[in-house]
């Protein structure tokens, strides 16, 4: 019997492909390995952005060797993925009587199909939108914690005693916060070290810390060196980006914008995209487009992170460009950027007021 498994469609303000991002934000949440959030990124581009509206059928019949073959994995990977994805409530698996997969579009719409329907998938695309949003709150509140860690081994050896370090020691052997995926396990550390500094520093007199401070080195008041250490760092790090979301959305380049889509589709409908999805939009874009985790780390200690993510939409944009101020490599442009801006300052606002002006003169909006 054919099975019409039809659903109420995606949110107004959601597409399939960031629907599927929302996923990939919320793939812990949900119990999923990544096999199975690249088996469902392939399952959407089997399907059509009018398979997602309401009273249609979402599905598509490619056999299980033929996914295997385009995911580059083995049929029982896929059987497996399959059954994962059922046991999540994601998907909903028919056959024909001789297990085989079949279906019919007319006119671009499906009237029935056996194979696998993803109307489960978009019937939770707003707790899925939920889930995304708290994992990206769970993934801004933990780089914080990872720096709170940092700052309390920090103090604790500080403190000069050793019973105090080897306290910090059990709590965290490795010293390295990074290494901890778990927000919770974050959260227990940095607990448990606030505990350790509490305990100690109570013990410890404050005879030692008066007799350090006079044996001190007096501090450096040259004004030629204090120059060459602040200018170049301060002058670029603490002054604010005066560009708007407006203007972001104007300047962004057809991919920024897909990653600027998904992350103000986390803050709710109709919210603009903040500096946070800006900053976190153009992080995920450098990764795409070269640009190492190290060097963006690195240009946010000294531009900090909403100039750097400037930096990166400048150098984005730039590549796709055809004139003068086109760049083969946007990688090495974004650094390149970094060290003028660093080292001059006004460099990424003179550039923010060349694009703007080419932007709209060429009707990019």
């Amino acid at each position: 019997m054919t099975r019409h498994l039809t659903h109420a469609g995606l949110p107004a303000d959601l597409t399939r492909w960031q629907l599927l991002r929302l996923v990939e934000s919320a793939r812990r949440p949900l119990g999923l390995s990544k096999g199975a959030v690249g088996y469902l990124r392939h399952a959407i581009g089997l399907t059509t952005d009018g398979d997602f509206a309401k009273g249609r059928i979402c599905a598509f019949w490619a056999s299980v060797t033929e996914i295997a073959a385009s995911l580059g994995m083995e049929r029982r990977q896929i059987t497996r993925i399959e059954a994962e994805l059922i046991e999540r409530g994601l998907i909903h698996k028919s056959s024909t009587n001789r297990s085989r997969r079949s279906g019919h579009r007319l006119h671009g719409v499906i009237r029935h199909e056996f194979g696998i329907n993803l109307a489960p998938l978009i019937e939770r695309a707003q707790e899925i939108q939920a889930l995304a949003q708290r994992a990206m709150r769970e993934q801004i509140e933990a780089k914080a914690l990872r720096k709170q860690i940092n700052k309390l081994f920090e103090r604790i050896r500080g403190l000069g005693c050793d019973a105090a370090e080897l306290a910090a020691d059990a709590v965290l052997p490795n010293h390295r916060p990074s290494t901890i995926q778990s927000f919770q396990r974050l959260k227990q550390v940095a607990a448990a070290l606030e505990a350790v500094l509490a305990d100690f520093s109570a013990n410890v007199g404050g005879g030692e810390m008066s007799h350090q401070c006079d044996i001190s080195t007096l501090p450096n008041t040259n004004p030629d060196q204090i120059d060459k250490t602040c200018r170049a760092e301060n002058r670029a790090a603490r002054r604010p980006i005066r560009t708007t979301p407006a203007q972001v959305w104007l300047l962004a380049s057809e991919r920024f914008r897909e990653y600027l889509a998904f992350y103000a589709a986390s803050l709710g409908c109709g919210r603009a995209p903040d500096e946070r999805c800006f900053v976190m939009a153009a992080r995920d874009l450098a990764m795409n487009i070269g640009i190492s985790t190290r060097a963006w780390r690195q240009s946010c200690e000294i531009l900090g992170e909403a100039r750097t993510a400037l930096c990166v939409l400048i150098a984005d944009r730039n590549a796709c460009r055809h004139d003068d101020f086109r760049v083969r490599d946007a990688a090495a442009a974004f650094v390149g950027m970094v060290r003028k801006e660093a080292r001059q300052g006004a460099v990424v606002d003179t550039l923010v007021g060349e694009l703007t002006a080419f932007s709209r003169g060429c009707g990019y909006v």
